[in-house]
């Protein structure tokens, strides 16, 4: 009787070992390994070797667990009969088969997964020990799955997944919404263009190079945007940009006379069709916060600022109470329909005049 128990503890014992390093290894993410590098730096290492080369892993696990399996159920079914007898084999191999479901797989699959975090520190080694022991019959697996199913991909996770993941935590309550939207927003940049995000030529506000300190100060009391573009003829000819703070200086200096093009600074230029990402890189490396946004013919259609793309990754709008409007692109469109509204008055007006006072006709 004793040999039947120890035989069935130790069938029971390694099935539920290798259940629970299949379930480990198997739900261990890229954080679970990266943050055990962190912590446990040789032991983060091996395990994601182990993660990579996933299927000599988990071939040395299978292996062991049906040798155990096999093994052990033939030398309890021996026992068995020896102690109890043939007549009671069914009602011994149902009570092992039941034991090896509940003990040896759904509980240890359970932890191991759910308590991977704090188990992967303490079970590298046995893991690895396992790998070592099992290495004839794991590389032999690993390489009849390779002929059989070919060369396994590369797992990448990809932006949804983690625009999902971000989601997922903001429910539970692991980071706050704001945070998830961060995290949206900035995963964003690559899919979005910069003719989404930049202000409209229509409503942008530029200097003449030649124009004096004292003739934008009297056209414009108050200037609303720290940087604004500076065009030589048009707008189609922008030669560079000049700071709101060197405007009110050089007027806090009463230097009313020097032009706006004494105080312009360089300016980037930016395709409307590039992404954002794009864009963004652009600016930091030029070290500017301003570019001027062109069309596939050169010609200027609108500005696009650093604070467009923080707004963009925050998802929403910067503003002062003294901006002329949150949204300039809306401000745009309005200012579209208003002339549009107001040409359309004057046609009909035109109209009106005509047909109460026609032209005269010339005669013969």
């Amino acid at each position: 009787m004793t040999a039947l128990i120890i035989a069935v503890l130790f069938t029971l014992g390694v099935s539920a070992f290798c259940s629970l390093l299949e379930a480990m290894i198997l739900s261990t993410s890229t954080t679970d390994i990266e943050g055990l590098k962190k912590s446990h730096s040789k032991r983060g290492i091996m395990l994601e070797r182990f993660r990579e080369d996933i299927e000599e892993t988990s071939s040395a696990i299978l292996g062991l667990n049906t040798v155990a399996n096999t093994a052990g159920a033939s030398v309890s079914g021996a026992l068995a009969i020896h102690s109890f007898g043939q007549e009671n084999m069914i009602l011994f191999s149902t009570f092992l088969v039941l034991a090896i479901l509940i003990l040896s797989e759904v509980i240890p699959k359970n932890i191991g997964v759910l308590y991977r975090a704090q188990l992967l520190p303490w079970m590298i080694y046995p893991l690895h020990a396992v790998r070592t022991i099992m290495l004839p019959i794991s590389f032999l697996c690993s390489k009849i799955v390779l002929l059989v199913a070919g060369k396994r991909q590369t797992d990448e996770v990809s932006d949804q997944e983690i625009i999902l993941l971000a989601e997922k935590g903001e429910k539970e309550g692991n980071i706050s919404k704001d945070e998830s939207s961060i995290i949206s927003g900035a995963l964003s940049l690559d899919e979005v263009r910069v003719e989404d995000l930049m202000t409209p030529r229509t409503v942008v506000l530029a200097f003449q190079k030649d124009a004096t300190i004292g003739e934008v100060f009297a056209e414009h009391s108050n200037i609303p945007f720290a940087r604004l573009p500076v065009f030589n003829e048009n707008m189609d000819d922008i030669v560079g940009m000049v700071r709101r703070r060197d405007l009110l200086k050089a007027k806090a200096e009463d230097r009313d006379q020097i032009t706006v093009d004494e105080l312009k600074r360089g300016i980037i230029f930016v395709p409307e069709q590039t992404s954002v990402a794009n864009a963004l890189k652009q600016f930091l490396k030029e070290h500017q916060q301003l570019a001027a946004v062109v069309d596939e013919f050169g010609s200027v259609v609108g500005v696009v600022t650093m604070e467009d793309v923080i707004e963009q990754i925050i998802g929403q709008e910067i503003w002062e109470t003294d901006d002329p409007a949150v949204d300039m692109r809306e401000f745009a469109r309005q200012k579209q329909l208003e002339e549009q509204a107001s040409t359309a008055k004057q046609k009909i007006a035109s109209s009106i005049k005509q047909s109460i006072h026609p032209e005269p006709q010339g005669g013969a």
